[in-house]
């Protein structure tokens, strides 16, 4: 391992850098910076706000007034709309956006950097839910369409410094606990829109829009979003609980950056990554249109109660019994964590394709309210799939954060992730707009799911038996420790 001193001009409070080596996701050794972890904050009111758990605060409640808002909308089926089909659209040309940011995350995040980014992102969250309101009291199409175009681009900026530092943030040990956390947040969100759609629409049995009004409720959170994203501390200032400083890279001209991006497309690891990332929210489309076509106003306004409470309660226990299960090595939990999830995943789809196989051969449109016969036997694995969707969701971020703790590598591996999964939003709400016979779709899922399984077991079986922070003694960096430096490269 390559020791040697640079100087920080961003920061006041370090004095020297070391540049180290570290395995990326890539596959290959990245040249870092490694920022001395900073001196004791001044006041106890410093300390929590530097910490690496409120920084992971601060990007929860981000997410429950963007991601969290919008998947409350969504999860209302169709975004609460009377058809799906022109939602559909609109969230196709969203996800689209968010692809082309995602993509060029790496090289933005080097020069806006992560807070930037952030703060850009949470800019445009209130521009979603006013496209619903205003498709839905005008009638004005175009602006859902174009709304959920710019909310899209905005929500890339965000997604990638989200991605970037809900991976390199956490203490070894904790990540579990603070993707739980993350998630939660998320789903909380969504438990409020939920909870505020179904009091505003519990009386409506029938098939329709929901009531207008809802959608100005998620616009007042949404805005919300914007002032909360300034109380994010910049990388080099963030005092992790271990003692182990954040792993920055070096300041890189556009043409390496670009081509340290192309690298980390064809990386072997990341290829194997892809499969599971194209999948692992092409559900959201199929699931909606499902929801929507099969289920009464209020037993979709039920459902955007009950679900995220589920998820909250799963994840929690996914992150705390698996993931962060100190019995275990890293590799065995990523092993356990991966089949906990897709067998039931593999399970539900097998019920809702024989589920929408009897919806084809019934003449009537069937719409499901809460007390009716069958409601059970239709929601439950729509449910169940909605809750494994989100372990997948956790488990593969948990994934990526086996690999390298580098605040850049994870803004440009998680954003090359967030573009391979966007693609597959993009792709399953495009085919949900035009195609009416929702088998095609749901088939087409169920295949993803069984595509992905060996080339994501494949990279499971790559997981380091520890992660690198975990073997790092904090005195070596901030010290310069001969002895200390040279005690970690033995291990």
């Amino acid at each position: 391992m390559t020791d040697r001193r640079d100087s920080i001009s961003d920061s006041k409070s370090v004095d020297h850098a070391h540049v180290m080596h570290m395995p990326t996701l890539e596959g290959a050794d990245a040249e870092v910076q490694v920022v001395p972890t900073p001196p004791e904050p001044e006041t106890k009111w410093k300390a929590i706000y530097r910490s690496s758990l409120f920084q992971i605060c601060v990007v929860s409640a981000l997410a429950f007034c963007g991601p969290a808002m919008a998947d409350a909308i969504s999860g209302l089926g169709g975004g609460g709309q009377a058809t799906p089909y022109t939602v559909n659209a609109a969230t196709c040309a969203s996800y689209c956006a968010v692809a082309v940011i995602s993509l060029l995350g790496g090289p933005l995040a080097s020069r806006m950097g992560i807070k930037g980014m952030l703060i850009a992102g949470a800019s445009t969250f209130a521009i979603n839910g006013s496209a619903y309101y205003v498709n839905s009291r005008y009638g004005v199409q175009w602006y859902l369409i174009f709304g959920r175009f710019l909310y899209g681009a905005g929500f890339g900026f965000w997604y990638v410094a989200e991605a970037a530092i809900i991976l390199s943030y956490p203490e070894e040990g904790r990540r579990g606990k603070y993707l739980a956390i993350w998630v939660g947040s998320r789903n909380l969100g969504q438990l409020v829109g939920g909870s505020i759609s179904l009091a505003r629409n519990a009386k409506r049995a029938a098939a329709g829009a929901i009531a207008t009004s809802t959608y100005l409720i998620f616009v007042a959170i949404e805005a919300v979003g914007f002032p909360v994203s300034f109380l994010i501390s910049p990388p080099h200032k963030v005092r992790r609980s271990d003692g182990v400083p954040i792993v920055l890279a070096a300041k890189q001209p556009w043409k390496i950056e670009f081509l340290n991006l192309a690298r980390a497309i064809v990386a072997p690891r990341m290829l194997l990554l892809m499969p599971i990332g194209f999948y692992s929210y092409f559900y959201g489309g199929v699931l909606s249109t499902y929801l929507t076509n099969h289920f009464s106003v209020r037993a979709r306004a039920l459902s955007s109660f009950i679900v995220p409470s589920g998820i909250i309660v799963f994840t929690a226990l996914y992150g705390r019994f698996i993931l962060d299960n100190k019995r275990w090595t890293q590799r065995r939990r990523a092993q356990i964590g991966f089949v906990v999830f897709m067998v039931p995943s593999l399970a539900s789809f097998g019920w809702l394709c024989a589920n929408q196989a009897k919806f084809m051969h019934t003449k009537t449109s069937t719409k499901y309210d809460w007390n009716a016969s069958g409601w059970a036997n239709a929601y439950i694995p729509f449910y169940i799939m909605q809750v494994c969707g989100y372990l997948c969701q956790t488990f593969i971020y948990w994934l990526i954060s086996c690999f390298t703790t580098d605040v850049a590598g994870n803004a440009r591996n998680g954003g090359i992730f967030r573009c391979v999964e966007a693609v597959g939003q993009a792709v399953s709400y495009g085919i949900n707009s035009n195609i009416k016979t929702g088998f095609v779709p749901l088939g087409i899922n169920f295949g993803l799911a069984i595509a992905c399984i060996p080339t994501t077991w494949a990279l499971i079986q790559r997981v380091p038996i520890y992660r690198e922070d975990s073997l790092q003694r904090p005195q070596a960096f901030v010290q310069g420790d001969e002895e200390g430096s040279m005690g970690l490269e033995k291990r």
